[in-house]
């Protein structure tokens, strides 16, 4: 009895198992290759290819060798998507005594999926499903023929490349994506995520949908990005020549309407550098954003985007717009009375060196620039005022040389600055300063111009009005700035005080007093006073030259 019914038993089970791998045997699962490939090929208004298939009644499902989906002629020959194998969920009873295809599913393994953008802003997806649904297309499907449960894709790899391509394509490795509840007609959920050079990580969800019949591209959506480690540069975004590099998480919620597109979110940044040239900033920086893009002119509005560190923040507003895909953009820069001890992180990171081991203590930095251009090549002109601050590290007094007078300057370790206020032009080319005006109580009152070169040269010409020189310094520098005033020169000075050249780089300048332009400039008032002139006012101490015992003074 009890063998009996063991026997039953294991037919039971045996007898399905065995019906079920027997079936493929008399169904051919190519018979409904040429309708798949026709309703995807209608629903999707692209020729669609599918490679032999078999049936997997344990799966319920079809499962192809090849999948391919064509281009869009304009965009080339190649195909658009392809993928070594494709499953798709099918309701097997229909199926098999209907011979009714009912999709419940698609599954596609390791596609890979070429996606181009052209020069005036269309994508190569945006005919997908083009006209579908439209009543003056004869062959188009309706938007019901493809309802489906779920479509994945795992471990795809897709390429975005742009026209006339310019640089290497931005690759996204080990690509998922699932699509819940697919239909063409209405909206879904969608989730999305893959792998980016440089160690990068990329997760878009939320939902998308109708399909837009149109242009796909234009396809409204409601999504939330996130970004882990992300490297521009590696991944392709930002081209290595501009200088601008960082390591950055972004969390962002995009929203598109099918004609703009708004986003707004943080970047957290690490070892950001935002100018050729600049040295990574030391500690994070985050940057908070709105923008707004609109897909028709391929342009946009950066309502605000804010780099920050700690409580400090810097404003940036202004347009773009992505002409030969290089952003070209017009960008207003303010920063209103910012503390500067907030701002050392940002320093590198936009190019400004101090000397070295030097730092700024103290004060406010308030600054309104213009900044046009692209990343690789634009111009950046406006002015900059900073108050009541410290540089703290620094001898001023012990680096002037060229005379001795300013030689007795005494400002130790810290100079103070009242207030520092220049106009400035930066481009490729290097920087121009002009309107410099400062106030060091050590020193007094500078004015001047100057210029840096793309390789860090500084080349400053200063005239300063030296108010704290005692004794005899302080007859030789009335001296020296009355000479100014008075130089005889090829280019004599129009402003009363100390000629100063700073030279050398920002971390290492050369300070020297332009006293061999003033003698330059006075040689014929200095012939007639002699060598009297100079021992009577000090200046040949002041010029650091001994007196010579030997020597006479010559007579007038």
């Amino acid at each position: 009895m009890k063998k009996s019914v063991k026997i039953a038993l294991a037919a039971a089970i045996a007898i399905p198992i065995v019906a079920a791998s027997a079936i493929p045997l008399f169904v051919d699962a190519n018979t409904f290759r040429p309708m798949i490939e026709s309703r995807l090929s209608a629903a999707l208004s692209r020729k669609v290819t599918v490679g032999g298939l078999s049936l997997s009644v344990m799966t319920g499902s079809l499962v192809a060798n090849d999948l391919a989906i064509a281009e869009d002629p304009k965009f080339g020959q190649a195909p658009f998507f392809t993928a070594k194998r494709l499953r798709i969920g099918v309701e097997m009873k229909p199926l098999l005594f209907d011979r009714q295809l009912i999709v419940r599913s698609f599954e596609v393994d390791a596609p890979q999926i070429h996606l181009i953008l052209a020069e005036d802003g269309t994508w190569n997806y945006s005919t997908l499903s083009h006209g579908v649904g439209s009543q003056n297309t004869t062959q188009a499907a309706t938007l019901s023929d493809l309802p489906v449960g779920h479509i994945t894709i795992k471990d795809g790899n897709a390429e975005i490349e742009t026209l006339p391509l310019q640089r290497s394509p931005q690759v996204y490795d080990h690509l998922d994506v699932k699509l819940e509840n697919f239909s063409l007609a209405k909206g879904f959920p969608f989730t999305v995520s893959a792998s980016l050079p440089g160690d990068g990580r990329v997760a878009v969800s939320g939902t998308v949908g109708p399909i837009n019949p149109q242009d796909a591209a234009a396809t409204t959506f409601d999504a939330q990005l996130t970004l882990d480690h992300l490297d521009p540069v590696a991944a392709g975004y930002v081209d290595p020549a501009a200088g601008i590099s960082m390591i950055a998480d972004l969390d962002a919620h995009v929203v598109s309407d099918g004609m703009n597109v708004t986003s707004d979110g943080k970047v957290h940044a690490e070892h950001l550098i935002l100018l050729k040239g600049g040295k990574p900033a030391p500690y994070p920086v985050d940057v908070n954003y709105q923008v707004s893009h609109s897909l028709k002119d391929n342009s946009g509005q950066v309502s605000d985007l804010a780099l920050q560190t700690g409580a400090v923040a810097i404003h940036i507003k202004g347009t773009y717009h992505l002409a030969a895909n290089e952003p070209v953009f017009d960008l207003k820069l303010t920063a209103q009375s910012v503390p500067i001890d907030g701002l050392q992180a940002l320093m590198p990171a936009v190019g400004v060196k101090l000397p070295n081991n030097a730092t700024l203590k103290g004060g406010t930095l308030s600054a309104n620039f213009a900044i046009k251009g692209s990343a690789k090549d634009n111009v950046i002109v406006g002015s900059y005022e900073i108050k009541n601050t410290q540089l703290v590290g620094y001898n001023l007094g012990s680096k002037i040389v060229g005379i001795a007078a300013l030689g007795g300057i005494k400002t130790g370790d810290t100079t103070a600055v009242t207030i520092s206020r220049a106009d400035m032009r930066i481009t490729k080319s290097g920087s121009q300063t002009t309107n410099i005006y400062s106030v060091l109580p050590a020193l007094g009152e500078s004015t001047g111009s100057g210029t840096v070169s793309p390789s860090g040269q500084l080349n400053f010409h200063l005239i300063s009005k030296v108010t704290n020189a005692k004794g005899l310094n302080k007859v030789g520098i009335n001296i020296l700035t009355k000479l100014n005033s008075t130089s005889a020169g090829a280019k004599p000075s129009k402003a009363s005080g100390i000629p100063i050249n700073i030279t050398g780089t920002a971390e290492n300048p050369v300070i020297t007093a332009d006293v061999n332009g003033l003698m330059k400039g006075n040689a014929a008032t200095l012939r007639n006073k002699g060598n009297d002139l100079l021992q009577k006012t000090g200046l040949s101490k002041l010029f650091g030259k001994k007196k010579n015992p030997g020597a006479t003074t010559p007579k007038n």
